[in-house]
């Protein structure tokens, strides 16, 4: 539930502050907040600890030396979240698509069902490339509008259309997935996101640890 709010709560704050005309003190500490967080954690479990807390530290006053400027920019702390976490998506598809791996999606079918036929093999694989394709173009695309259209139609599509365009790809590859594969091969959408939820550590970890290619006939 925390997790869920955070989520809800993130791109509502993030829109609001972005498209608000006078500075919003709240929205740049809001925009830095999940950078320091993950680099606080990184750096707290890194080795030598002191040395890498010592580094967080100073980066800290750093930001705070010039924290007039910051304010005054903290739009770009957004668009780097934003375009770093579809950076960071698209790569996670992309590397899964090496000889060397299994695609992340025909992976996620191989952990529900133990064997892939060649039909769901080449399908997944195409799937893989959809969203790896996705996720690169809503990338760019944000790149464009928040230096092309400026802040608040940027705003207005990283925080409000994001969601809604992903879930008309997800429901849009579910209906051609009825009509492509077999019913005795396909997943509905709720077995599918607890398998994802289930497997995210054995996905994220494909490129070290792929598992055999085993197709069934």
């Amino acid at each position: 539930m925390a997790t869920a709010a955070l989520l809800l709560a993130y791109p509502a704050v993030s829109y609001r502050t972005n498209t608000a005309r006078h500075l919003d003190v709240l929205g740049a500490l809001f925009a830095f907040a999940p950078l320091l967080l993950l680099t606080l954690t990184a750096a707290w479990t890194g080795r030598p600890r002191g040395l890498w807390l010592t580094l967080w530290a100073a980066a800290g006053l750093a930001l705070w030396h010039d924290r007039a400027f910051i304010a005054a920019h903290y739009s770009w702390a957004y668009l780097a979240q934003d375009v770093g976490v579809l950076s960071l998506l698209c790569g996670l598809f992309l590397r899964s698509l090496r000889p060397s791996c299994m695609p992340l999606i025909s992976r996620l079918s191989w952990l529900m069902r133990g064997s892939l036929t060649p039909l769901l093999a080449r399908y997944t694989r195409h799937v893989t490339q959809l969203w790896a394709g996705l996720f690169g173009a809503m990338a760019i695309v944000s790149v464009l509008l928040f230096f092309g259209a400026g802040v608040r139609v940027w705003a207005f599509y990283a925080n409000v259309l994001t969601w809604p365009l992903m879930t008309v790809v997800f429901v849009a590859e579910y209906l051609v997935r009825r009509v492509v594969v077999p019913p005795e091969e396909r997943a509905g959408f709720l077995p599918v996101i607890q398998a994802t939820c289930r497997h995210w550590r054995r996905l994220v970890a494909a490129e070290r640890n792929p598992p055999r290619r085993r197709l069934s006939p």
